[in-house]
C-alpha cells in the first residue's frame, strides 16, 4: 500500500526468478526510487542475472520480500541454502547494501525459526531493521527505515575489474550517432543517454573479485535470550496467553537494547582502533 498524495506509477518487471510487485517513486527536485516487493518460491532457482536485471541503470532502489533465502551472515542458527549464497555473493560483488533484522521472521513448529524476509538497496541507506511480532501469522511483518538524504556509499567488499576493449565495444554498439540537437530538453535527454549507456557498458564489461570481510557476531548472552524469546512467542502463538504476550514485549525491548548497545560498542571499537597517533603526526 501507499498513500495515494505520493507521486507513484507502477513498474514492470519480467523477472523469471522472483514474483514482484514494483513502483516508481517520483521526486520533484532529485532521482526517481524503485521499491519491489519480491517473492521466491522455495523450489524456484535464483539466477544471478535476475538480480542485475531489477537494479541495472538504476540510482536508487529497495527490494524486499520473504525470498526464501539462508545464510550464515543473516540467519545463523539454520543452515544455509544455494539462494542464500548466490545472494550473499551478489552483494559482495556488487556493494549494494544487504539488510536483515537480527531476530527471526518466520516461525514454524516443525524448523528452526529463520530469517527470510530480507532486504537488498542501493543509493540508499537503511537505518534501522526490525520484525515486528505483532500478527498470529508465522512470518513476522519487517519494518525497513530508510533514508535517502544522507546517504554516503558503503565501502565495497570487491575490486572491479573492467574489460576496456569490451566496454569500448558495448559503447559504441549502444551510443547513437551524432544526434540532432536544437533546444535544451534535447541537450538533457542526450546526457541521461549517454549516462545510461556508459554505466550499463561499464556493469556488463566488469568482472569482480571479493575480498573476505568478517561478520558482525551476535554475543551468545544476546542469542540465548532470542532463543528464549523465540520459545515464549511459539507459546503465546498456540495459547493466546496475555502474561505471555506481556513476558514477550518485555523480552523484544531487551533485546534490541542489547543490540543497539552491542553495535554502539562495536562501533566505538573500531573508532578508538581507527584514532590516529597524535605523537606520530607530521607535516609536510
Amino acid at each position: 500500500m501507499i498513500k495515494r498524495s505520493i507521486p507513484h506509477h507502477q513498474v514492470i518487471i519480467n523477472n523469471n526468478s522472483f514474483e514482484n510487485t514494483a513502483i516508481k517513486l517520483n521526486r520533484q527536485n532529485d532521482p526517481s526510487v524503485t521499491i519491489v516487493s519480491a517473492y521466491r518460491p522455495p523450489r524456484k532457482p535464483i539466477a544471478v542475472e535476475d538480480l542485475h536485471q531489477i537494479f541495472r541503470n538504476q540510482g536508487h532502489v529497495l527490494v524486499t520480500g520473504d525470498l526464501n533465502a539462508k545464510h550464515a551472515s543473516w540467519s545463523p542458527l539454520t543452515q544455509q541454502n544455494t539462494p542464500g549464497n548466490i545472494i550473499r555473493r551478489f552483494c559482495d560483488s556488487t556493494g549494494y547494501s544487504f539488510i536483515a533484522p537480527y531476530e527471526p521472521t518466520c516461525f514454524r513448529r516443525s524448523y528452526k525459526s529463520t530469517t527470510i524476509d530480507i532486504a537488498i538497496c542501493k543509493g540508499m541507506t537503511v537505518t534501522d531493521c526490525l520484525s515486528i511480532s505483532e500478527l498470529s501469522s508465522d512470518h513476522n511483518p519487517v519494518l525497513f527505515e530508510v533514508s535517502l538524504d544522507n546517504f554516503s556509499s558503503p565501502a565495497l567488499s570487491t575490486y572491479s575489474f573492467p574489460n576496456w576493449y569490451k566496454f569500448l565495444e558495448l559503447l559504441t554498439n549502444t551510443l547513437p550517432g551524432n544526434r540532432r540537437i536544437s533546444n535544451p530538453t534535447d541537450i538533457e535527454n542526450a546526457i541521461k543517454n549517454f549516462n545510461d549507456c556508459y554505466n550499463s557498458a561499464l556493469s556488463h564489461s566488469s568482472t569482480f573479485k571479493c575480498i573476505n570481510k568478517p561478520l558482525l557476531s551476535i554475543p551468545s548472552f544476546i542469542r540465548d535470550k532470542i532463543k528464549a524469546k523465540n520459545r515464549i512467542r511459539k507459546a503465546w502463538q498456540i495459547t493466546k496467553n496475555p502474561l505471555l504476550k506481556s513476558q514477550l514485549n518485555k523480552m523484544q525491548k531487551d533485546i534490541k537494547k542489547d543490540l543497539n548497545n552491542h553495535k554502539n560498542n562495536k562501533w566505538n571499537e573500531l573508532l578508538t582502533e581507527a584514532s590516529p597517533d597524535v605523537m606520530t603526526l607530521s607535516t609536510n
